[in-house]
């Protein structure tokens, strides 16, 4: 078994990524446990885990400590198995669970042999500008079809334009591997028709009202730029500024709201309830700062706008009985600092820095490989801060199944790359 290439297994995952996307994301969880079995039996794990994967074990078992002092605890689980309706309640136990499936597949991938990855490196790129397409096509067909799947429930389709964004989201991790495979093709044709998929995924990001997915596609290319212009310290230095980003967010995310407001300037609808959720949660943060409220404590955050008469004045009166924290903060560095106090937040940004510190140059690895990592750092990290919650395991299953192309496709051999 242990001759036997793992790509074709984890290339049938890819296969199926698309699939998981138009079903809104949550079965990538599931996906990350089938694509990470075949591993297991090729994986060869070192005696001595890397000191990220023990930083990362750390704010997991944190996180799961924290249970015991968090107000929104549910237990382990619940269900039976035999009866079909089991279910894991404790998040802390799902991303455990997340994390040691995560390590599985990535020691799999990490043992498939350089030219052993053609076909399935083929097959991955192939499903992923599947799922570009079926974005697109979400863009021009979504007014007629979400009806004919959801029926005229207004809170069915409510649900479906959500899947939609989710999909966008999922293809915005995996856009910068295609955009980077494009790039570096020697022709000048080919450079045009990476700069035509970014350009054509913005627009339907920002169409489909995608924000997150639409300002990481603008952010993969600043972080192309400074791998480019930065060849050496580049990836390092943005995988640094991320972990010093969730080590000090109370006071960068404080501070810029702050800003803004000395200076007047007033937020679009969407982004002015973020900052208005993240005023809440540093207040919060500030009330438990070293070891947090406990895991998924924003759950029992429940203050209304009725509660902050000088935010509802400027919002129609039906939002007076709104959470201002929608069942979590929208900012996985300030629910880490608020859920898990600064405990938690070193151990998670410790671990986004040593990543970075383990990873070799830009000039070590082939060129479309160097920008991948950039770019889907600058995407992960744009979701990160405006989308799900951080103990969602469906997000965290597909940055791991993304991160799993890029040592796919490295192991694919190309010609004067």
């Amino acid at each position: 078994m242990r001759d036997m290439s793992y790509a074709p297994f984890l290339a049938a995952a890819y296969l199926l990524w698309p699939i998981m996307g138009l079903l809104g994301g949550q079965g990538y969880a599931p996906l990350l446990v089938l694509a990470a079995i075949p591993a297991i039996f090729v994986a060869r794990p070192g005696a001595k885990p890397a000191w990220y994967l023990l930083s990362a074990m750390a704010f997991v078992v944190w996180a799961i400590l924290s249970e015991y002092w968090s107000p929104a605890s549910r237990g382990i689980a619940t269900g039976n198995l035999l009866e079909g309706d089991f279910a894991v309640r404790s998040a802390g136990l799902r991303m455990a669970l997340t994390l040691a499936f995560g390590t599985i597949l990535i020691a799999g991938a990490l043992r498939i042999a350089n030219g052993r990855a053609q076909l399935s490196a083929r097959l991955t790129l192939g499903a992923f500008a599947l799922q570009g397409f079926l974005v697109i096509l979400s863009v021009i067909l979504g007014g007629q079809v979400l009806p004919l799947i959801y029926g005229d429930d207004p809170q069915r389709i409510g649900e479906g334009i959500q899947n939609i964004g989710r999909n966008a989201n999922a293809f915005a991790l995996v856009l910068p591997v295609l955009v980077a495979y494009l790039m570096v093709r020697p022709a000048m044709a080919w450079k045009g028709l990476a700069c035509l998929v970014t350009l054509v995924s913005v627009v339907a990001f920002a169409r489909i009202d995608a924000s997150a997915a639409m300002i990481g596609a603008v952010l993969m290319l600043a972080a192309f730029a400074i791998v480019r212009l930065y060849p050496r310290n580049g990836l390092r230095a943005l995988f640094l500024a991320v972990s010093g980003y969730v080590a000090l967010a109370p006071l960068l995310i404080g501070g810029l709201i702050f800003g803004l407001a000395k200076a007047g300037i007033s937020l679009p609808g969407s982004f002015q309830s973020r900052a208005w959720s993240w005023e809440v949660v540093i207040g919060k943060i500030q009330q438990a700062p070293v070891f947090g409220h406990g895991i998924e404590a924003s759950k029992t955050w429940r203050e209304t706008y009725a509660d902050h008469p000088d935010w509802l004045a400027q919002l129609p009166d039906f939002w007076a009985q709104y959470p201002v924290v929608p069942g979590h903060p929208h900012n996985m560095a300030l629910q880490i600092w608020g859920e898990t106090g600064a405990v938690g937040a070193a151990f998670a940004a410790l671990t986004i820095g040593l990543i970075g510190w383990r990873l070799p140059p830009a000039t070590e690895l082939r060129g479309d490989i160097g920008y991948a990592i950039a770019g889907m750092l600058a995407v992960a990290t744009c979701l990160f801060s405006f989308s799900y919650s951080v103990w969602n395991e469906a997000f965290w299953a597909s940055l791991v199944l993304a991160v799993g192309s890029i040592i796919l496709l490295s192991r694919r051999e190309r010609a004067s790359l």
